[in-house]
């Protein structure tokens, strides 16, 4: 009994202990996207993340800060034959992203560090639509696609990537780059497709 109380109480201090060295800090930023299909145009989108991240010192300058981040990409094209006809698609997308980050800082100062962070981010897409709209000879009309009503589209990915940053006092600023492992066309014989991302944030630690 006695042996089972004192595990207990030096589970309890090691918590304690790592509450009090982690940080969470709140995240948010500029999103660039790019899809990148085989034998086409690459297809850009730019959006913005917001999210939490909880940093864990691990020994010395090395942590690990597993995240929680809500993802938003947009972008337009349009085309037109003089005055007959118009139309635009307007792609938005939506997605949830649980990336678990090893970093390395270096103290430059008292109040400032740099470091520099790596490793996956798995990603689940929320949304995935596509509207068109279209004006033949002054008649407008517009419809929306889903995505995801396709097979053949992917919800999930894999990305790996990493990036560079620097606290200083309660502010952070991070520039990274992640790719996307997995094929967003699924299929046995799906043409290669994989997007990747830079992304350019603001931070605040706790």
């Amino acid at each position: 009994m006695k042996k089972i109380l004192s595990t207990l109480l030096a589970a309890s201090l090691m918590l304690v202990g790592i509450q009090a060295i982690a940080q969470p800090s709140v995240n948010a930023g500029y999103l660039n996207s790019t899809l990148k299909v085989q034998n086409a145009d690459p297809s850009n989108a730019n959006g913005a993340y917001v999210g939490l991240s909880y940093n864990l010192p691990i020994a010395g300058g090395l942590g690990v800060a597993p995240g929680i981040y809500y993802s938003l990409i947009s972008s337009k094209e349009t085309a037109s034959l003089g005055t007959i006809f118009s139309g635009s698609g307007t792609f938005t997308e939506h997605a949830v992203n649980v990336p678990v980050y090893l970093n390395y800082a270096i103290g430059l100062n008292r109040d400032t560090n740099f470091f520099v962070f790596g490793g996956p981010t798995l990603q689940y897409g929320l949304s995935s639509k596509v509207k068109y709209d279209a004006n033949v000879a002054g008649i407008s009309g517009s419809t929306t696609a889903n995505n995801y009503d396709n097979d053949n589209y992917n919800r999930m990915n894999v990305y790996l990537g990493g990036g560079i940053g620097i606290n200083a006092g309660a502010f952070k600023v991070t520039v990274g780059y992640d790719y996307g492992m997995m094929n967003q066309i699924k299929g046995d014989n799906a043409t290669p497709a994989h997007r990747s991302n830079i992304k350019i944030g603001l931070g605040f630690n706790f």
